[in-house]
């Protein structure tokens, strides 16, 4: 993940979110911390560090998107803005997201080989992005979604 933001250029917003996340983590029984990352549109990356962060995963990152969005609920009423916190933790939402665009690209390649279609296990909206875009420009195949939250699944079909 990218080098911490410098707490001279934070905004306003940027700043009651990393005061409200140190005030949840101070809370938490395990030796965390949030450090800023970066903004992408009105997504703040923040990063839990600390000798324990892993044990925020949880199960398929359900503990990391639990956190997320009991954060998220709060800072809405905070900032009363647009700011959306992005959480990680010991870099694991970018391992899950390069593990998922390998994935694609490998079933991808077998669509294309069977020329038949491949279902993925159900998937969170976040995650589901993450396949559509690794897919996006490849000619010879197209992703849809299919079926309802939580069970919603990604389809890569061959492009007729």
């Amino acid at each position: 993940m990218s080098n911490p933001i410098d707490s001279e250029t934070l905004s306003e917003q940027q700043r009651i979110a990393l005061q409200l996340m140190n005030e949840i983590c101070d809370r938490l029984p395990h030796d965390v911390r949030p450090v800023g990352r970066e903004m992408q549109g009105c997504y703040f990356y923040v990063e839990l560090v600390g000798e324990d962060a892993q044990r925020y995963w949880g199960h398929a990152g359900k503990s990391l998107d639990a956190l997320q969005f009991i954060a998220n609920n709060i800072l809405v009423r905070r900032v009363h803005g647009e700011l959306r916190l992005v959480l990680d933790a010991d870099g694991y939402r970018e391992r899950r997201a390069a593990a998922l665009r390998a994935r694609a690209l490998e079933l991808a390649q077998e669509v294309k080989a069977m020329n038949q279609e491949a279902e993925l296990e159900p998937l969170p909206p976040h995650e589901r992005r993450i396949i559509h875009k690794a897919l996006a420009d490849d000619p010879d195949v197209r992703t849809y979604s299919e079926g309802e939250e939580p069970d919603r699944r990604i389809i890569i079909s061959p492009r007729e």
